[in-house]
Parts: C-alpha cells; structure tokens; sequence
C-alpha cells in the first residue's frame, strides 16, 4: 500500500527539492512536455510513492516553451542547475545542523540518480552522451553532428566544466573533510527512462502514419548516431514502457536494443500495462515497485 507520506517540497535555485531525513538516493527529475513543467502537481502520486521508499527528489521544470526545439540548451542548463543547486543544498543542509553523514550522502555524486518521462529522457540521454571521455566525446559530436551544431555543442560543455569547477570549490570550503570526485558530467550516476521520446516523432493509432517534429536540435537521425556511437555509456541505464504507447513504442525499441550489449547483464528492461501517460496516473504502485527494483539493481552494479 501507498504510504501517507508527502514530500515536503521547497524551492532551491531554479527547482523544486524535497530532502529526505536519511534518503538512500536523490532522484533528479524530468517529466515530459508541457506536464514537466509542473512535476509536483502533475506526477504528485509518482514522487508520493519514492519518497515514501526514502528517496530524496529534485525536480527539474520542463521550459514551458512551444518553440523550444534547442535540445542541447536545455540539457546543458539542466546540467547547470545540477551543479548550483547541489552547493544549494549542502549549504541549506549545514544551516540546519544536519549530520555529517546526511551531508557526505548528498555531496557523493554516486548517489544522484536521474529519473526522465518521455521527452524528459532526451535531455538524461544527452547528458549521458556528455559523459564521454573528452577526446572521445569530441571524435562523437563531429560524427554525428553539423560542424556548426558540434562546435556549438564543444562550446557549451566547456562553459558547464567551469561551472562544475567553482562548485566542487564551494563544496570543498563546506566539506573541508570530503574528498574531492572527479566526474565526468553524470557517468557512473544511474538512470531509468519512462516510455522515452527521443525522435520527436508521433505515431498515429499505431498505424504507419506519423507526425514528425524535422526542427529538433539534435534531430532523430543526430541522437541515434550519439547514442550509437557511445559505446562505453548506457551501462547504468534501464527503461520501462508501456503496453499500449504509441507515442513513444519506436524509441522503446531502439533504446531497449541499445542497452542488450551493454557491459551488465540482464539488462534491464520492463513493460507494464497502460498508455504513454500512464506515469501522470494515480494508479502508479506496480511502477513504483518497478522504479525502486530498477534503482536497487543499479546501485549493485
């Protein structure tokens, strides 16, 4: 049964936050267009049901933007934020007297997983793509993209590592005691995708129609190539999907493809029944049970 248990949420930086007393992990957050933008209310009954497990949660918002194809942009400010808001909470943490222990479990960045439904997983997975090994991410990005969106992209990611920088200082000056991780943006951090939309391609009643978004940045043909292409990653990555899911039943398939040859094995992967909104319900234990089993399974590899 569901606990009565509801997560506290505050704002910290740009997010919403609820901490748990003594969480076994920090799941981070990313729901899909348009109800992404307003996780707290529109997935209640979803985080109602990990927090009561003993997961802290931070929630991303979703830009309510219509227009916003800059994939890229939106992923590498996610990344950001990661950053401003960990030095958020270690400091909200020390003002309120918190063990060291609480404190050393939210400083660890092992214990930050990602959390992503439908489009929402596009952004996980480009920052998974963003783990690479720096010359080897250099050698993906010019494969797979224009020179113009790779150059661009190089760009960004060099303006997230000064950030990451100021923050590990920050952190140092609180915690003079931790040792410093040297981490390559969210590799060795695990992540489960809900019913992920990655092609931004719509089919219709699933027949062979579909509606196609030909302005996303990267494109369909781009983020396979990326996620092809990195072949060291996607090793701590499951996906649960949904039985009757039109939306998202193509990207299922290819995402479900790419995590059989991965370095752990089984690899993990789940179908439950309901539609490709199903995370939004308020119907949601069998997923909860799925999502915590997925976290569990992860955490021991």
């Amino acid at each position: 049964m569901l606990q009565n248990t509801e997560p506290n949420f505050r704002k910290l930086s740009n997010s919403q936050v609820a901490l748990h007393p003594n969480p076994k992990g920090i799941i981070q957050f990313i729901g899909s267009f348009i109800f992404g933008s307003f996780p707290a209310w529109a997935y209640k009954y979803l985080h109602q049901y990990l927090f009561a497990q003993g997961y802290s949660l931070i929630l991303y918002r979703f830009p309510l933007n219509p227009i916003q194809f800059n994939h890229w942009e939106v992923s590498f400010g996610l990344l950001k934020e990661q950053y401003f808001l960990k030095t958020e909470i270690i400091k909200t943490l020390r003002e309120e007297n918190q063990p060291d222990d609480v404190i050393n479990t939210y400083s660890n960045p092992a214990n930050y997983l990602w959390l992503g439904h439908s489009l929402g997983c596009k952004y996980i997975i480009l920052l998974e793509i963003s783990s690479n090994e720096p010359t080897r991410r250099m050698q993906i990005l010019q494969e797979c993209l224009d020179k113009k969106d790779a150059d661009e992209a190089i760009k960004q990611i060099a303006s997230i590592e000064s950030v990451q920088q100021i923050s590990k200082g920050v952190i140092g000056q609180l915690l003079p005691t931790t040792e410093s991780v040297n981490q390559f943006f969210i590799k060795d951090q695990s992540s489960i995708l809900l019913a992920p939309e990655i092609s931004n391609t719509v089919r219709i009643l699933r027949s062979g129609w579909r509606i196609s978004n030909s302005l996303a940045n990267p494109n369909q043909k781009q983020t396979e190539c990326l996620i092809r292409s990195s072949k060291e990653l996607f090793n701590l990555t499951g996906v649960i999907s949904f039985n009757l899911d039109s939306i998202a039943e193509d990207d299922v398939a290819f995402m479900v493809e790419q995590i059989k040859h991965k370095h752990f094995q089984p690899y993990l992967y789940k179908e439950l029944e309901g539609w490709h909104f199903q995370p939004l319900s308020i119907y949601i234990e069998h997923l909860g049970q799925s999502i915590v089993h997925f976290f569990d399974e992860l955490k021991s590899r």
